[in-house]
């Protein structure tokens, strides 16, 4: 690729860059990343690696990371909730599809701007071109292109938010309800025995595992992924098979899913907080957009391969469900067994209490391991999110969160360049100009920072509130916020530039000339999800029937989730606070290397981050 002779393109080659951030327009190439090691500053300047070619992501494994994130405790332990405030199994089976759909317009969106920003304008060939090379981070970065001012608003929006919901506490409470349920299989939370402090225990256990895990190794965590994920998608396929063959010729259960409401629930509070609890199994939906530069040749199969991921789940958590209808009949929110699964293998075994403490204690361990694949894929995905928020230099001690490292497994081999010439560690910190073969990175500051904030949740809520109650308000507040909250601001943007590009013309973000992507029938999925996030946010807040079900009242958590969002704008308005008292001005600058791979696509190789505090005119003045 040829240096840049110039910073901005000349306005007479017909770029249009009135919407695009300052970092967007300064991209390096290898020769000017290599200057600027050599003027490395360590108290402003970090330099962030991608993977190199052997270590990216292909398609199988973006599929993998959906499916293993995706299948965990939601499809397991949340059909219950979602029966309980439908009143009605067909009414149930109604919310998965509809819960399903809502969730594949608001990815059809994330892919459509995933593959288009940050938008880069390169110097090559003698000629001026507008690139897009997909960066990690999800959300984030689609939120900071369609907000772009005040310029660090949304990047505190997002991140405060994201620190604190963007984990999976709840199902950390839930592998510890199975490996409570594992150890003694006829407890029953009813009967007072299921005790917080264990779960809690096993919560926090599974998390630091989680943790060192994703510190300690890329390579063997993202086959493990895979595992995981081919492991679980069988086992769905034979779950959905085995209940329906089952029912159908054990009596006339499957014929008992009906519309009828049995009980008080069903009404407009019931069936929207239910609706949230059946979208919660199919938030896997981003972990691959967390790490998108992590993956191979996305413009070519991301898309493809998202989008299958996201069908196979629309198409087998219905199905799921009907098996266990066939298997359990529902009859009343009285009749609900504590948990589906246990329930449905209890039935095939044919045994009742002691006679079936053997399969309930095969069915724990076997749903608690799965809980710990979907927790290690979060794990992996999240932490980098935290890396990413660090790099806009909002954190304090936003730099060593930023910064990436060596795994500690990696580390105890040598490390060897192209040509073979050995790098000691002090050498290696400052050698990311090799980017076509280093160790594999881990951020480990920023997996620290996402333990804390987990930890924090799973201590404060599942101390304080029983167990399946705690699971309950965890994944509803991680649903309500992080798909929720910040899915209506996503998609209500990206809804915004379409008809903006339409209406206010050459005056307008020209988004439309600018995308990568477009989904089928273009308005129409973003128009859908922007309608359905703000219709269930604003009935939120009415009260379902069955006010005994959750230990706390319906409006905490909507109030909570809300409030996450004002923290994130107290935590901007203290931002320049604290620049106002101290004179001076952020600048944070993110400069990516980007290149031009054989298949014609722009990828991001590194990255330079470097936050300036630049004095203003009053701290000039009492400097003099």
């Amino acid at each position: 690729m040829e240096g840049q002779q110039q910073r901005q393109p000349p306005a007479e080659m017909g770029i249009d860059v009135a919407d695009a951030d300052e970092h967007q327009l300064q991209t390096l190439t290898r020769e000017e990343l290599q200057e600027r090691i050599q003027q490395y500053n360590e108290q402003r300047e970090r330099f962030d690696v991608a993977p190199t070619r052997n270590q990216l992501l292909g398609p199988f494994t973006v599929f993998c990371l959906i499916m293993n994130r995706t299948i965990a405790s939601g499809i397991f332990t949340q059909p219950v909730n979602v029966l309980r405030g439908a009143g009605s199994s067909g009414v149930a089976l109604l919310l998965w599809v509809v819960a399903g759909l809502i969730i594949l317009c608001i990815v059809t969106g994330w892919i459509e701007l995933a593959l288009t920003i940050p938008l880069h304008y390169i110097f090559r060939n003698g000629n001026w071109m507008r690139i897009s090379a997909p960066r990690s981070g999800g959300d984030k970065n689609y939120l900071e292109y369609i907000f772009k001012r005040p310029r660090y608003l949304m990047k505190c929006v997002f991140g405060i938010a994201f620190i604190i919901f963007g984990n999976l506490a709840g199902n950390a409470l839930q592998f510890g309800i199975f490996m409570s349920v594992a150890i003694d299989p006829l407890c029953q939370e009813k009967d007072g025995c299921l005790k917080q402090g264990r779960v809690v225990g096993w919560g926090v256990s599974v998390l630091t595992f989680c943790a060192l895990i994703n510190i300690t190794t890329r390579k063997y965590a993202i086959g493990l992924n895979n595992f995981f994920a081919v492991v679980k998608v069988a086992f769905v396929v034979v779950l959905a098979f085995m209940g329906i063959i089952y029912g159908s010729t054990h009596g006339d259960t499957c014929r008992q899913i009906s519309w009828q409401n049995h009980g008080d629930s069903g009404k407009l509070g019931d069936v929207t907080m239910a609706l949230f609890f059946a979208m919660y199994p199919y938030t896997g939906y981003e972990q691959p957009f967390y790490v998108l530069a992590e993956v191979s040749q996305p413009q070519k199969s991301f898309a493809k391969s998202t989008l299958i991921a996201m069908i196979t789940a629309l198409v087998l958590f219905p199905l799921v469900n009907v098996s266990y209808l066939c298997m359990t009949p529902y009859v009343g929110n009285d009749a609900l067994p504590e948990n589906i699964v246990i329930s449905f293998f209890e039935r095939i075994s044919g045994g009742t209490g002691t006679e079936s403490t053997g399969s309930i204690r095969g069915v724990a361990l076997l749903l608690a391991f799965f809980i710990f694949g979907n927790l290690m894929a979060q794990t992996y995905t999240a932490a980098r999110v935290k890396q990413e928020i660090a790099k806009e230099g909002i954190l304090p001690w936003s730099l060593a969160f930023a910064t990436g490292n060596d795994t500690l497994l990696s580390r105890l081999g040598p490390w060897s360049g192209p040509a073979g010439d050995k790098l000691q560690p002090q050498q290696y910190q400052h050698a990311v100009s090799n980017l076509d073969a280093h160790r594999e990175q881990s951020p480990i500051a920023a997996t620290a920072l996402h333990w804390i904030f987990e930890i924090l949740l799973v201590l404060a809520v599942g101390l304080s509130v029983e167990p399946s109650k705690a699971y309950r308000l965890l994944t509803y507040l991680y649903t309500f916020v992080i798909v929720g909250v910040l899915g209506l601001f996503t998609v209500g943007g990206l809804l915004y530039l379409k008809i903006d590009s339409i209406v206010a013309g050459r005056r307008s973000r020209n988004w439309r000339a600018k995308t990568e992507w477009r989904p089928w029938l273009d308005p129409l999925p973003a128009f859908i999800a922007t309608v359905a996030l703000a219709f269930m946010l604003t009935t939120a807040f009415v009260p379902p029937s069955d006010r005994d079900q959750d230990a706390v009242p319906n409006w905490i958590g909507p109030t909570v989730g809300w409030a996450s969002i004002g923290l994130g704008v107290l935590w901007y308005l203290g931002l320049l606070f604290v620049q106002w008292a101290g004179r001076w001005k952020l600048d944070t600058k993110r400069l990516p290397v980007v290149e031009i791979d054989e298949d014609g696509q722009a990828i991001q190789r590194a990255e330079l981050v470097e936050h300036n505090h630049i004095p203003t005119e009053g701290g000039l003045r009492r400097r003099r």
